[in-house]
C-alpha cells in the first residue's frame, strides 16, 4: 500500500507528534508498505539530513510561541506534483496546521481516503493564542479550536485518537464520526536496560555530576502548559529537606530562559539542571541515569514520554490525568500526586525506597504500548477508511458555465465532486441528473476537466505567438497541472483544431524569413531547435513551391485512407483535412475532395483499428498507471481519439482481462 503522512512537524523535531510519526512511519515500511512523509522544511540554523528517501518538505516558517511547529502555506504546486506521481492509496494527516490542511486538499483532488490522527487537546494550548491570558479571548479561542476540531473531524474518512479522553471531549465538540482510540505506540526495545549506552551515561553523570544523587527527570517540551514550574517550585521544598536529590529537565521549547530564570531565583543551581534538547538515540540514556521520571503536565493526550521512562526500567510520578488511565497503575509502575506538597512528599519517602519491584513493573507494562500493536491497530484503521470509501457518484446538478461548458456536480456521502466539463463530453457521457458513475468514469471526467484547463490555457497562449508541437507540449508539462496522458490527450485535440501545426508553422517561418533574407540553413537550423522534425521540414522543402489540382488531391485522400492504421472515420476526414491544407490545397478544392469521396469504414475495420490503438496506448502507459488508473486513462484517451464509447468499453471487456494475463 501507498501511504502518505501529513504533518506539521517532524524529525528532527522532539514533540510527540513528531515521534508518533516517525514511529508509524517505520513500522509501515518495516512491513512493505511505500511511504511519503510530506511536512515542513527543516528550521534554518538545522544540520540534520534525512535518511529516508520519501520525505517531502515544503517551505514553513517557525513558530516562535509552538516549539518544533513551522508554518506553511496550505498548498503546494510542486507538492501536490509529487504526492500525484507517489500515487497513494490512503492519506494520513498528523497536524491541523498548514501541511494538515494540504493533505485535506490533496486527498480531495486525489478522491482518495484522509485519515486524521488528533494528537494534541488544542484547547490546552489555547493561552498561546490569548494574548495577556485575557480570559474573554481565551473563551474565544476555545470556541474557534472546538470548531476546527469538529471541522477535522467530522470530514475526515476514520479519526483516531490516542486516549479515551480524548474521545470523549471530541464527542462532546459534537463530532459523531466514528473514533478510533489507538495508543502511540513506541520502539521499546531502543529504551530496553539491555539496550544501554553505557559510555553515554558515564558522561552524563559527570557532566551534571550526578553520581551518588537520586536523580529524578523530567523530558519532554518546555512550556506553559507542561507545568514545569511546579516540579522547580517542588525541588525548592525538596532541597530543604535533603542534599542528594535532584532534577533533571531535558528538553527545549519557549519557557527554558523564564524556567532557567526561576531556578537561579531560587538557588536551585546545585539541584535543578537543564540539558537542553536531545538527540531521539541519546534520549534514553537520560532516562537510565534517573531513578524517577516526573511530570505535572495535565494536558497530555496519551503521554508517550510516560511510556518511554517505564520501558527504560523507572517508575512514573504524574498529576493525576485521566488521559493516563491504564497507563499509570498508582502503586504498581508508579504513582499519582495532586499538588506540590503531594509531590515532594512522594520523591522524598521514594528515595529511600526499594524501587525494584516497581520498575519491574513499569518495564512489564509498557510492553503493550509496542510499535508492532500499534500498526496492526492503524492498519484495521486503514481497511476501514478504504472500505468506507465508496466507488459510485451520484451527479446532483448540471449548471450551465462560461466557454459553451457546465459545472457537473457529484456527491456521495457526505462528499461532493464539482467539474468543469465541456458540453461535449456532458453529451458524450450523458450526463443527466440522478445518473450514477462509477470511480473509472468519474476520473475519466476529470481528466476531460484537465483537458478542457489546457486547452483554455493553450489558447491563452496560442493568443500572443504562435507554437510548435514541441514547445507547446513543453510549455504546458512545466505548468505542473497536467500528467503525460492528458497532455497527450491536448496536443490531439489542438492539432485536429489546425491551433498547432507544425507545417503550418514550418511555412509561415519559411516565408517570414525568406522576406527578412535569412539563409536556408539558418531557417532550418531555427526549426529544429523549435522542435520541428527533420521529416516534416524536408518534406515542405520538396512540396513547397507545387501547384495541386483536384485530382491530386483525390489520389492523396485514396492514400491517406488507404494506409489508416488508428483512426476512426471523423478523426480520419479531420486529419486528412489538416494533411490537404497543410499540402497547400485551396480550401475548395479540400471541401470537393472530402464530399466526393466515400469514407465509410466497415465495422470490422473500425474494430481492427480500435483493437490496434487500445494495444498501443495499454504498453504505453502500462508500467506508469495502477490498474483502475490506466483503465480509465484509456477510456478516456480512446473516446478523445474519437472513437464511440460504447465500441470503446466493447473492446476494453473483451481484451482487458487477456492483457493483465500477459503482464
Amino acid at each position: 500500500m501507498n501511504i502518505a503522512l501529513f504533518t506539521d512537524t517532524y524529525l528532527p523535531d522532539i514533540n510527540g507528534v513528531a515521534t508518533s510519526t516517525s514511529i508509524l512511519r517505520n513500522e509501515l515500511v518495516k512491513h512493505g508498505h511505500q511511504v511519503l512523509v510530506v511536512t515542513t522544511v527543516l528550521p534554518h540554523d538545522s544540520s540534520y539530513v534525512d535518511d529516508e528517501q520519501f520525505v517531502l518538505r515544503l517551505p514553513g516558517i517557525d513558530l516562535k510561541k509552538l516549539y518544533g511547529y513551522r508554518a506553511s502555506n496550505i498548498y503546494s504546486i510542486k507538492g501536490m506534483r509529487e504526492v500525484r506521481d507517489f500515487q497513494p492509496n490512503i492519506i494520513h494527516i498528523q497536524t491541523e496546521f498548514g501541511i494538515g490542511i494540504f493533505g485535506k486538499i490533496a486527498g480531495e483532488i486525489l478522491n482518495i481516503p484522509v485519515c486524521y490522527t488528533y494528537h494534541t487537546m488544542w484547547a490546552d494550548y489555547s493561552h498561546y493564542i490569548a494574548p495577556g491570558n485575557i480570559k474573554a479571548v481565551d473563551q474565544v479561542a476555545k470556541k474557534i479550536i472546538e470548531k476546527i476540531s469538529k471541522i477535522y473531524g467530522e470530514t475526515c474518512s476514520e479519526l483516531i485518537v490516542p486516549s479515551q479522553k480524548t474521545a470523549d471531549a471530541l464527542r462532546e465538540y459534537g463530532i459523531s464520526n466514528s473514533i478510533n482510540v489507538i495508543g502511540t505506540g513506541l520502539q521499546l526495545e531502543h529504551f530496553s536496560k539491555q539496550n544501554v549506552n553505557h559510555k553515554l551515561m558515564n558522561e552524563i553523570i559527570d557532566q551534571y555530576q550526578l553520581k551518588d544523587k537520586f536523580v529524578v527527570t523530567f523530558l519532554g517540551r518546555i512550556a506553559p502548559e507542561k507545568s514545569v514550574d511546579l516540579l522547580i517550585e517542588a525541588m525548592l521544598d525538596i532541597s530543604k529537606q535533603s542534599s542528594h536529590i535532584c532534577l533533571m529537565i531535558v528538553g527545549g521549547g519557549p519557557q527554558l530562559d523564564e524556567l532557567k530564570e526561576l531556578v537561579l531565583q531560587h538557588h536551585l543551581e546545585n539541584f535543578v539542571f537543564f540539558t537542553g534538547p536531545k538527540k531521539k538515540e541519546d534520549v534514553p540514556s537520560y532516562y537510565h541515569v534517573s531513578q524517577l521520571f516526573v511530570s505535572a503536565s495535565i494536558t497530555e493526550t496519551q503521554g508517550l514520554t510516560f511510556i518511554e521512562a517505564m520501558a527504560s526500567g523507572i517508575p512514573v510520578l504524574a498529576r493525576y490525568d485521566k488521559n493516563l488511565d491504564g497507563v499509570i497503575l498508582d502503586g504498581r509502575n508508579g504513582y499519582f500526586f495532586d499538588d506540590k506538597d503531594d509531590l515532594v512528599q512522594k520523591i522524598i519517602e521514594l528515595s529511600h525506597s526499594d524501587l525494584t519491584s516497581l520498575c519491574e513493573h513499569a518495564v512489564e507494562d509498557a510492553m503493550q504500548y509496542s510499535s508492532e500493536n500499534f500498526y496492526k491497530k492503524i492498519m484495521n484503521v486503514y481497511q476501514k477508511a478504504l472500505s468506507k470509501h465508496h466507488y459510485c457518484y451520484k451527479v446532483v446538478s448540471i449548471v450551465p458555465d462560461k466557454n459553451k461548458s457546465y459545472q457537473v456536480s457529484f456527491q456521495f456521502d457526505n462528499h461532493h465532486v464539482i467539474l468543469n466539463l465541456p458540453s461535449q463530453v456532458v453529451e458524450r457521457y450523458g450526463l443527466s441528473v440522478g445518473q450514477v458513475v462509477d470511480r473509472e468514469e468519474l476520473d475519466a471526467l476529470k481528466d476531460h476537466e484537465q483537458v478542457n484547463k489546457a486547452y483554455q490555457l493553450a489558447l491563452k497562449y496560442l493568443t500572443y505567438k504562435d507554437y510548435t508541437y514541441a514547445k507547446m507540449q513543453k510549455r504546458l508539462s512545466d505548468k505542473g497541472d497536467f500528467d503525460e496522458i492528458q497532455i497527450d490527450m491536448i496536443m490531439d485535440i489542438l492539432v485536429q483544431k489546425n491551433l498547432i501545426d507544425d507545417y503550418e508553422y514550418t511555412r509561415n517561418y519559411f516565408n517570414r524569413s525568406i522576406k527578412l533574407g535569412i539563409g536556408i540553413n539558418k531557417i532550418v537550423y531555427n526549426l529544429k531547435k523549435d522542435g520541428v522534425s527533420p521529416f516534416i521540414i524536408d518534406e515542405f522543402l520538396e512540396t513547397y513551391s507545387q501547384d495541386l489540382e483536384y485530382d491530386k488531391a483525390i489520389e492523396l485522400v485514396k492514400k491517406l485512407f488507404s494506409e489508416n492504421t488508428t483512426k476512426p472515420q471523423y478523426a480520419l476526414i479531420q486529419n486528412i483535412k489538416n494533411k490537404l491544407f497543410n499540402k497547400g490545397f485551396s480550401k475548395d478544392v479540400i471541401e470537393r475532395a472530402i464530399s466526393d469521396f466515400d469514407f465509410t469504414i466497415p465495422k470490422e475495420h473500425t474494430k481492427m483499428l480500435l483493437t490496434k490503438e487500445y494495444h498501443r496506448v495499454y504498453n504505453r502507459y502500462k508500467n506508469r498507471y495502477d490498474s483502475h488508473i490506466l483503465k480509465s486513462k484509456i477510456i478516456t484517451f480512446l473516446v478523445q481519439k474519437g472513437y464511440e464509447y460504447d465500441d470503446v468499453i466493447e473492446i476494453i471487456e473483451e481484451l482487458w482481462e487477456e492483457s493483465n494475463d500477459k503482464n
